[in-house]
């Protein structure tokens, strides 16, 4: 038994010296309350050495008056019974007070609180006897236990002109005591909450430290899981690159049958499909891991969108649809990635030929101090208002398409709106559905 707790404790030990965080929850649960405690613990016993000396100076104090008092008048005087009858008021702890003289009977009480006692001996008279009082100007006080409660007996020696008398008070210290121990109570109650909040705090800490090692482990995960995304991503593009030439070379060979050659068409579609596809995945992956890099320069931002249009102009057409791009008089000079700019305006300008049957497709750009704002204007089946909350949402497609013929991989949105972010920009939609669609970037400048 012992020796398990010991190899327990020895585990212990061997943890929290590996591990910063757990040896600090040890100093807070252990070290702390101990040392609270110890404080705590002198902190009564210098209070209590105080109050005992107090309460001992204003004994003697009582005594030496009193003393002073008798020299000059006899017990039975009115001035001496008004001294203990304003002692007994003004001290709660005083439980008597007598004033006896030895005589050869015994004791005799010569004044005292309660009257009845006057005239009568001491029944127990012993302490006289054995107390060293002779000759003593001092008190002397003699410590017990009444009834449970802290009691002091004090005796002094008083001579006078007419013999020696004797000063007997006694005080109970029960109140005090009463009010100290409440006092500790409430200081070991306080530190009982505070260890169980160092407890709660150490648990809590524990919990963290697991969370960071998970936390860890989960980013080597990701990680790793990244990597083998883009080991996958780039391994695919190479025979999808094959399966796509080939499926032209089919398609375009005068030899093969017309149903061979749709067949092969159909090959070239899904290769070239499956090329977008890896091609978006790998942009997330750069995207994520952080590793997309901005190369800034002078750009005059009419020269992207006029590229822009230029090259989707085939893409409109194709559709039936006016790709328009009417340049601004004066330069727009922006420092800028020009060619990450270029996939963002390319993105959203082919997003909108996409999902435009008919009517068209218009570039306008905007430049007020210190900001450039960028339109894309469609007048395509438009976005509802609950749809544009998810327009930018990765692996989401707006407006019921997915049931359509329009493919995609619902990633170009998210992929737009993670490159704007890192161009200093942002971008928002307005929409009508049935209307059209205004794609709005803004950048600083």
């Amino acid at each position: 038994m012992i020796s398990s707790i010991l190899n327990t404790l020895e585990r212990g030990l061997a943890v929290m010296k590996s591990n910063s965080r757990l040896l600090l929850v040890g100093v807070l649960v252990f070290v702390f309350p101990l040392l609270f405690v110890w404080v705590t613990q002198s902190f009564f016993e210098t209070a209590q050495n105080n109050i005992n000396t107090a309460e001992k100076k204003r004994v003697g104090i009582m005594h030496d008056t009193l003393s002073i008092v008798l020299a000059e008048n006899e017990p039975e005087s009115d001035l001496v019974s008004q001294i203990l009858k304003t002692y007994q008021k003004e001290n709660s702890d005083i439980s008597k007070i007598r004033i006896t003289e030895e005589t050869e009977d015994g004791f005799l009480v010569r004044a005292a609180l309660g009257e009845s006692i006057v005239g009568t001996l001491e029944e127990s008279d012993s302490l006289y006897r054995t107390l060293p009082l002779s000759g003593s100007q001092d008190s002397f006080i003699y410590e017990v236990s009444i009834n449970g409660d802290r009691t002091w007996q004090v005796f002094r020696l008083a001579e006078t002109s007419s013999g020696d008398l004797f000063i007997f008070s006694e005080h109970s210290f029960a109140l005090a005591d009463s009010i100290m121990s409440a006092r500790k109570q409430q200081s070991y109650l306080g530190l009982t909450a505070i260890f169980l909040f160092l407890i709660g705090l150490a648990h809590w800490l524990n919990k963290q430290i697991n969370w960071e090692k998970n936390h860890h482990k989960l980013q080597h995960q990701l990680k790793e899981r990244d990597l083998f995304s883009n080991m996958i991503a780039h391994e695919f593009r190479s025979p999808l690159t094959a399966i796509k030439g080939y499926a032209s070379f089919l398609e375009e060979s005068e030899k093969l049958p017309d149903e061979e050659q749709r067949f092969a068409g159909n090959i070239k579609k899904s290769a070239e499909r499956l090329v977008v596809l890896v091609s978006d995945f790998l942009e997330v992956a750069r995207l994520q891991s952080g590793k997309l890099k901005i190369q800034e320069e002078d750009v005059d931002l009419r020269d992207v969108l006029k590229q822009v249009t230029e090259d989707l102009q085939t893409l409109a057409s194709d559709k039936g649809l006016e790709l328009m791009y009417d340049p601004e008089p004066e330069k727009i000079s922006m420092v800028t990635d020009p060619q990450r700019m270029t996939q963002v305006i390319t993105n959203i300008v082919s997003n909108a030929v996409k999902y435009t049957e008919k009517g068209k497709v218009e570039l306008k750009a905007a430049v007020i101090p210190g900001e450039v704002t960028v339109r894309v204007m469609d007048t395509g089946m438009g976005i509802s208002a609950e749809d544009q909350k998810k327009l930018f949402a990765p692996f989401t497609r707006v407006g019921g398409v997915d049931s359509g013929e329009t493919t995609g991989t619902g990633l170009g949105m998210w992929i737009t709106k993670q490159l704007v972010s890192l161009l200093d920009g942002e971008i928002g939609v307005e929409s009508i559905k049935g209307v059209g669609t205004h794609i709005v970037i803004t950048f600083k400048t």
